[in-house]
């Protein structure tokens, strides 16, 4: 059994890593409950959605963070720095639909 690299982690299916594969190469990005929840997104309306742990993800992989940033930037039409003042304040969601399940770290159960 491999160690996961965050508390919590949302492993990308292969839709996911399509889309975020070059930001998270490995297909993990820490969030902050194994349970998704609904949000109202724009453009895309009411779905499912993991919130990712920003916090951790910046401190952890800085890299994959940015280069996130840059994809969504392109996607949206939105500065990277309106994108990450955004998530950094509200939470930036994850949609259910690019995740194939979310592993936990045993340390963290006890």
């Amino acid at each position: 059994m491999r160690k996961c690299k965050y508390p919590m982690g949302a492993t990308l299916n292969e839709k996911g890593m399509e889309l975020l594969g070059e930001a998270f190469p490995d297909g993990l990005i820490p969030v902050l409950s194994p349970l998704s929840g609904e949000a109202e997104l724009d453009g895309i309306g009411e779905t499912r959605v993991y919130l990712v742990n920003v916090p951790l993800l910046k401190r952890v992989d800085p890299a994959g963070y940015k280069k996130s940033l840059e994809i969504m930037s392109r996607l949206f039409g939105a500065s990277k720095d309106a994108l990450d003042e955004e998530f950094t304040e509200r939470g930036l969601p994850l949609r259910a639909e690019l995740v194939s399940g979310v592993e936990i770290d045993a340390r963290f159960l006890m």
